[in-house]
């Protein structure tokens, strides 16, 4: 099989969470609500500021956002999958300076901006560092960034296994994905730190942010099919899932908890 394009890969992925957004819906309360208030926490938007919020999925760290800036603030969403933004839209009906917005990050000129965030998705950028220094380039001066990321190992418990169980059942060992290659780039304190630093931000500091879910095998396998992780499994038959479905909830019988171990780092433009 020939090296897959950013655009391929691009769009394999928005297909993986367009298919996956009712699993990725149900694990929002769980998991991506916890640590996206825990982003908005840490670097807390103020009463009027305008922010801009990449990747949004449901909206677990724009809705927090809307909330802290208030009837005279405004949040603009964006992401490209159009199933999430869906339950996103039906999550925030109660906040007009909340806007959702079916778009591409690496074409977005909306701005200035106060605050640019990204909760997990500087990884899915086709360009991690020209699309985020762009992105940081529609944020006024003295204005805030904030940007989480997986720190190592952070879901290698549960998304690990996944390619375990593929490589068990096929013999196959998947090589790793442009997007996994891109969050080992800045999956520890150190290298978030640089990274955000080398994008020309000061005042930067990151923030460790755990959060443990209660887990099933079963649930656990609707956490990988409301990911990117599903697109592991595009080139298999039906029998051949079934049957990494199989060993993968053997795999995970032992692991009753999904400790998710996250970074927040954040600096001044």
């Amino acid at each position: 099989m020939g090296t897959m394009t950013d655009s391929q890969a691009t769009s394999q992925t928005i297909d993986a969470f367009d298919q996956g957004g009712d699993h990725f819906a149900a694990w929002t309360p769980l998991l991506w609500d916890p640590i996206g208030a825990a982003t908005v926490a840490l670097a807390p938007p103020q009463p009027g500021e305008k922010v801009l919020d990449v990747c949004c999925g449901t909206g677990s760290s724009a809705i927090p956002a809307a909330h802290r800036v208030g009837e005279t603030g405004a949040v603009d969403a964006i992401d490209l999958s159009t199933s999430l933004l869906e339950h996103a839209r039906g999550r925030a009906a109660d906040l007009p300076n909340l806007r959702f917005h079916h778009a591409d990050a690496t074409e977005w000129t909306g701005g200035p901006y106060d605050r640019f965030q990204c909760v997990f998705g500087v990884f899915f950028l086709p360009d991690m560092d020209a699309d985020t220094r762009r992105l940081i380039g529609l944020v006024r001066s003295g204005g805030a960034v904030t940007v989480t990321t997986w720190r190592e190992g952070g879901v290698q418990d549960v998304v690990g296994s996944l390619f375990q169980a593929i490589t068990d059942v096929t013999g196959v060992t998947l090589p790793p994905k442009q997007s996994h290659n891109a969050a080992a780039r800045v999956d520890s304190e150190d290298k978030l730190a640089g990274w955000l630093t080398d994008l020309g931000l000061r005042d930067v500091a990151v923030h460790p942010v755990d959060h443990d879910a209660p887990l099933t095998p079963d649930s656990a396998w609707d956490f990988l099919m409301g990911s990117a992780a599903r697109t592991a499994l595009v080139d298999q038959d039906a029998d051949t899932v079934a049957a990494i479905r199989a060993r993968y909830r053997e795999l995970m019988t032992s692991i009753p908890v999904f400790r998710a171990r996250a970074l927040v780092g954040t600096g001044t433009v």
